[in-house]
């Protein structure tokens, strides 16, 4: 594993810095998704979603992350 740096929005990095080391995981297992394969973005949300729910991410977890300020 190697650690990076990404420019995001203000907002995304204060709720990156809230969320707990499991959700942090499920984004960078996300990001592995994204980059290492070529799929079309309909497999990507698919298998993205798969492996965020199997790391507990429910829809009523992300919606509180996406509702916090």
């Amino acid at each position: 594993m190697k650690t990076i740096t990404l420019e995001v929005k203000d907002t995304t990095a204060e709720k990156l810095s809230k969320m707990s080391v499991a959700e942090k995981k499920s984004i960078a297992e996300t990001l592995d998704l994204l980059v290492g394969r070529k799929r079309s973005l309909e497999e990507i949300m698919k298998e993205a979603s798969e492996q965020a729910r199997k790391n507990g991410l429910t829809p009523e977890i992300l919606e509180q992350l996406l509702n916090e300020k």
